[in-house]
């Protein structure tokens, strides 16, 4: 029989829930993978330890699944997942480890599988995605490693998401529990006392829950049953217009079904407490209700205003189950560079131009500058300003301000007169303001001192 069970096949009853079967096919899966690598020869005698490693986990793995190790309790072990988290955490280990057994090919063949689920399993902000394009350029001792590693991280993640899926099914059901303990306790000292807590209006026809119109309005101990049963219908049309926006999940922890189970007991309470407090005029402009149907429809709306007090359970479950694989939460981001990049597909040109540098001594030529201001010209203005080397743009937006360097629509002529009345007379060249030409020197001055000095 531990052959057997080695070898999964499971002699006992047979197990019907799915993630069963999963677990007994995917080490079906692992299990034939190590004994390929077996079969090559080729293993080391520390991989061979890690082979036998892979194959225990295997076995327990299977353990788990069927029930025969760990036994715990049916109602423990559904509260708690013992089985399931033994199961799967176990499959994991041994999936983690089987990349030490496997040739270079066949790393790289699984390294587009280990990304595609560190994608769909790691947050799109977690530093440790990678992508197909690093790891190809890894050595393959790093490769190896880095893929080991991913694909651990991966399922440790995905088995933290799923215990904390399971913790708030479990809150869930408590709540659940305990609000049908309060409601079916409230009912039956209520019932049993129906004058302390009256359902009745005594409007133009006094009106009860289960009478109409016979004198005076007489609580009887059916009313609040009668509430109670119309705020939790109230409540179940609540949970199915709601379960309705939330996503199926392959986890073996109905949230949905823990939700639904809450918000009918809570449905309940909403109808009773909605009544007493309209019969003690707590809401403005509502005092008197004219007809046992008029009651009864309240008593249905006050069940289904549950939503209001459960519609931050619904989100908090629809951010646990989008957080896991499939879900929006960890859909890729797409690059920073791309996002940068111009619409024609080019590099991103230069804010500033660059500077030339500065003719040494001794060179030839005309051209003269200065060192701390130059004359340079707008691409937007009409006229050249002068600012200096290091000028920022809102240095040049200042002052394009102060001098007024709108952009005007004016002829030649009147551009040349504006320009002769700033800097006056152009030289030969026709370059207003230029700077005088250096006295008895053919070439440059000597940089630090100014024209004409010795």
């Amino acid at each position: 029989m531990p052959n057997q069970r080695s070898a999964g096949v499971h002699v006992g009853h047979p197990r019907k829930r799915i993630w069963v079967q999963h677990v007994a096919v995917e080490t079906d899966k692992l299990e034939m993978r190590v004994q390929a690598a077996r079969a090559r020869g080729t293993l080391t005698e520390s991989q061979e330890v890690l082979a036998q490693g892979v194959c225990d986990s295997i076995r327990k793995a299977r353990l788990a699944a069927f029930r025969d190790d760990p036994i715990p309790n049916r109602l423990a072990n559904w509260w708690r997942g013992t089985l399931v988290e033994a199961a799967y955490r176990r499959m994991h280990t041994a999936r983690a480890q089987l990349f030490d057994l496997l040739e270079e090919d066949e790393l790289i063949a699984e390294v587009p599988l280990v990304v595609a689920r560190a994608n769909a399993t790691l947050n799109r902000d977690d530093p440790r995605r990678v992508t197909v394009a690093e790891l190809l350029a890894d050595t393959p001792g790093v490769r190896r490693a880095r893929l080991r590693r991913l694909v651990g991280d991966s399922y440790e993640q995905l088995d933290l998401e799923h215990a904390q899926l399971r913790s708030f099914r479990n809150i869930l059901l408590s709540s659940a529990t305990f609000l049908t303990l309060i409601v079916i306790g409230t009912l039956a000292f209520v019932a049993v006392n129906p004058h302390l807590m009256p359902l009745c209006f005594d409007a133009a026809t006094p009106s009860c829950p289960t009478s109409m119109g016979e004198g005076i309005a007489t609580p009887r101990g059916a009313d609040i049953l009668i509430v109670a049963v119309l705020g939790a219908l109230g409540g179940a049309l609540a949970a199915t217009l709601s379960i309705r926006n939330l996503k199926g999940t392959s986890t073996p922890y109905d949230v949905p079904v823990a939700l639904a189970a809450l918000k009918v007991p809570l449905g309940a309470l909403t109808a009773i407490l909605g009544l007493v407090a309209v019969q003690g005029e707590f809401i403005p402009g509502l005092s008197e209700l004219d007809s046992q149907g008029q009651i009864l429809a309240y008593a249905l709306v006050f069940g289904f205003a549950q939503q209001a007090l459960s519609r931050l359970l619904d989100q908090q479950a629809q951010t646990l189950l989008e957080g896991l694989p499939g879900g929006t939460n960890v859909a890729p981001a797409p690059s920073a560079h791309d996002s940068l990049a111009p619409a024609g597909g080019g590099a991103l040109a230069p804010t500033t131009p660059a500077t030339p540098p500065a003719p040494g001594p001794g060179d030839g030529g005309d051209e003269e500058t200065d060192d701390e201001m130059v004359p340079a010209v707008s691409a937007a203005a009409d006229r050249p300003t002068e600012e200096p080397d290091s000028a920022t743009q809102q240095d040049q937006l200042n002052l394009l301000e102060d001098t007024g360097n709108d952009r005007q629509d004016m002829t030649e002529d009147e551009e040349a007169e504006l320009l002769e009345a700033e800097f006056g007379p152009p030289d030969d060249d026709g370059i207003y303001g230029a700077p005088p030409a250096a006295p008895e020197q053919p070439g440059r001055a000597p940089a630090g001192t100014a024209p004409g000095g010795p």
